[in-house]
């Protein structure tokens, strides 16, 4: 007589206590967020307090204290963020496995063992520690402006509702390499000028500088600046990188982190997360060609908190470039939203978008949520739709969703098209 072992019952209650542990990192990441985000609140505001101190005079000790508490408190949770993150999606990974195939009741499957075997997981890019703040529309400074002269006018910077200004395209010949005389003299033009209380000329030529010198240029110069310039002002220049092209900003970020200017490269790799919706594909894919893919995925990951109208913006920006998967990372990274929130992304997106949204809540989410989900979606039927498509295409794995979406009174198959009567024509 042959035994026949069987796991299901074991499998079964691995994807329940599966689900309960995801529900409970979802809600501990939440609060992490919650708390990251109040740190940098606090973080900004006593940055802002530090830069009012008039030029000449030196800030507050306690204030520069609070301000290093700050910043050390909003790095951690941002370093706990990442590790819970990728916990989850591992999980999530984990529960997107199909279930194995239930043999009819004395029967076998031929071939297989009664153990059904794990199925392959995507490894996740390595994401260095971000450096979290908010997202803002950064103006960019106009390729054609000359800093040769230290009084020349700059093109101030626009108003908070302003229009974005599209990226400036690439100059038809690379920039012009400085010797290092010429950066010496340009970095004590920038100094003279601040000590002589022209400090507008003197912010308005490292500005310029940061746009228009190549990046081995902009880190030697920030080098020369932090040793003997102006107080901020290599943070200054390394952050105005941010307005050039996207080419120009990567190149100097990586020449910043070899040449140990890491204050520089973190406010540089800061404005990097406020760069409009049009302009991220091509950051990204400067930093693919750069060899800088950690860079991108932490920026994606970073996006992911944006707000949902933003959100529904940098996916179609993606989606629209051919970055499909990229699109698909971001949304996967703004999946652990609460349930209106994602109602709303949902409908706030559009062509292939909202179904590739849905499917990855189907697959990570618990029924509860997605019952929740289902309701918020009851009236528009192509979304609904969309996520009855992704539950029914598991039936043995959605079957406990499926039952609660009865017991909520909500339809499980979608809703056939309209059929219109014509009657005869009388002639």
């Amino acid at each position: 007589m042959r035994i026949r072992r069987t796991t299901e019952p074991t499998a079964a209650a691995q994807d329940g206590e599966d689900e309960q542990q995801a529900i409970e990192l979802r809600s501990e990441l939440d609060e992490l967020l919650r708390a990251r985000q109040y740190a940098g609140q606090r973080e900004r505001r006593l940055t802002e307090a530090v830069r009012a101190v008039p030029e000449r005079q030196y800030p507050d000790p306690e204030l520069l204290r609070q301000l290093a508490q700050a910043r050390t408190l909003r790095e951690g949770l941002g370093a706990r963020c990442l590790e819970l993150s990728e916990q989850l999606q591992a999980l999530e990974d984990r529960l997107r496995q199909p279930a194995p195939r239930r043999p009819a009741p004395g029967q076998s499957v031929p071939g297989q063992s009664d153990t059904p075997l794990p199925g392959p997981q995507q490894p996740d890019p390595q994401r260095p520690e971000q450096h979290p703040g908010p997202r803002h529309s950064m103006p960019r400074q106009p390729m054609g402006a000359r800093f040769d002269d230290a009084h020349a006018p700059a093109t101030p910077p626009a108003p908070p509702s302003a229009p974005i200004p599209p990226t400036p395209p690439p100059p038809s010949e690379p920039p012009r390499r400085r010797s290092p005389a010429e950066l010496t003299a340009l970095a004590e033009r920038i100094t003279a000028l601040h000590r002589r209380g022209a400090t507008e000329e003197s912010a308005d030529l490292v500005a310029q500088a940061a746009v228009l010198l190549p990046p081995p240029d902009t880190t030697r110069l920030a080098g020369l600046l932090a040793r003997g310039g102006p107080p901020g002002a290599s943070v200054r220049l390394a952050r105005g990188a941010a307005r050039g092209t996207p080419e120009q900003a990567v190149g100097t970020l990586a020449e910043l982190r070899q040449a140990g200017l890491a204050e520089e490269a973190a406010e540089l790799f800061h404005a990097l997360w406020s760069y409009p919706a049009d302009a991220l594909p091509a950051l990204l894919a400067a930093l693919e060609r750069a060899g800088q893919l950690a860079d991108g995925a932490t920026l994606l990951w970073e996006w992911g908190s944006a707000p949902t109208a933003e959100v529904a913006a940098l996916a179609a920006a993606l989606q629209g470039s051919g970055r499909s998967a990229d699109a698909r990372t971001l949304l996967r990274q703004a999946a652990g939203r609460p349930t209106a929130d994602l109602a709303a992304l949902a409908v706030s997106l559009a062509g292939p978008l909202p179904a590739v949204l849905l499917r990855e809540l189907a697959a990570a989410r618990p029924p509860g949520e997605l019952v929740r989900l289902a309701a918020a979606l009851d009236g528009r039927p192509e979304l609904y739709g969309e996520l009855l498509a992704a539950l029914t295409a598991d039936v043995d794995r959605h079957r406990t969703t499926l039952a609660a979406l009865r017991t909520a009174g909500l339809p499980t198959t979608p809703a056939e098209p309209r059929r219109f009567r014509w009657g005869r024509r009388h002639g």
